[in-house]
């Protein structure tokens, strides 16, 4: 009978298994150190979102196939926490994460669940500065070298049961939410962030698009940045919701 041979397996020495527990302990150490710690993630993402002075951006609003409002123009002001808005011949608004106020009978009230800017598919919601409270029991959900989507409930009262942002980790910047009403898994639309500027130090979209797709409608926020160390303090107070705001249009207009 053929007797087959038995192959020569390398005998581990002392010197051999060091070298090997060395080198299992480094790639432990790497992957560990390499983790991508989701608080710090979170908190990068609310510091850049935060206007630490004051910036203004004029803003052009899109919406197609058949919307209420073909087109509008906004004013959009940030400090700290704090956006207003206001929308040319209509909508003033003072949006900050977990409240909303709108002028009502000479003073600023609550303004009414599910309020839009325009038409529908852009909720006044939709528009405040992000902040890592903003989020309820965030998770991971997915993780790559460009792109980390993290996923979870809306930390303050919401028109949305779920929201799943992916984040640039290296740019610290919300490129792309997806919006669930009633249940988990009724996806509504979709926002994604494009043409990023920087201004005053912080990173800025250039272009917004949200698509409805309840709706079957596409909405674009084009937006001009510049700082505005002169915008009025009052503004960024409700009382500056009761009188006009003074504020002069691109063009004069």
């Amino acid at each position: 009978m053929p007797r087959w041979s038995t192959p020569l397996l390398p005998v581990p020495t002392r010197a051999s298994g060091w070298a090997l527990l060395a080198f299992t302990l480094t790639t432990l150490f790497a992957r560990h150190t390499e983790a991508l710690d989701l608080g710090d993630l979170l908190a990068g993402v609310a510091a850049n979102d935060r206007f630490e002075t004051p910036v203004r951006a004029d803003v052009r609003l899109t919406c197609e196939p058949a919307c209420e409002s073909a087109e509008s123009r906004a004013i959009f002001l940030g400090k700290g926490e704090t956006l207003y808005v206001e929308v040319q011949g209509g909508l003033r608004a003072l949006v900050r994460p977990g409240e909303i106020l709108t002028p009502e009978g000479g003073k600023a009230v609550a303004a009414k669940p599910g309020m839009a800017i325009g038409d529908p598919d852009v909720l006044l919601e939709d528009l405040a500065p992000f902040t890592v409270e903003s989020l309820k029991l965030p998770q991971i959900s997915d993780e790559g070298v460009a792109e980390v989507v993290v996923t979870a409930a809306p930390g303050h009262p919401s028109s949305y049961v779920l929201i799943v942002h992916t984040i640039d980790p290296e740019q610290r910047i919300i490129v792309k939410t997806q919006y669930y009403r009633d249940w988990v898994g009724n996806l509504v639309k979709m926002r994604r962030t494009a043409d990023v500027v920087e201004v005053g130090g912080h990173r800025r979209p250039g272009t917004i698009t949200i698509e409805n797709f309840r709706r079957g409608t596409t909405t674009h926020l084009s937006f001009a940045w510049r700082e505005a160390p002169d915008a009025p303090a009052v503004l960024f107070e409700p009382a500056g919701l009761v009188h006009p705001s003074g504020l002069s249009w691109p063009n004069g207009k």
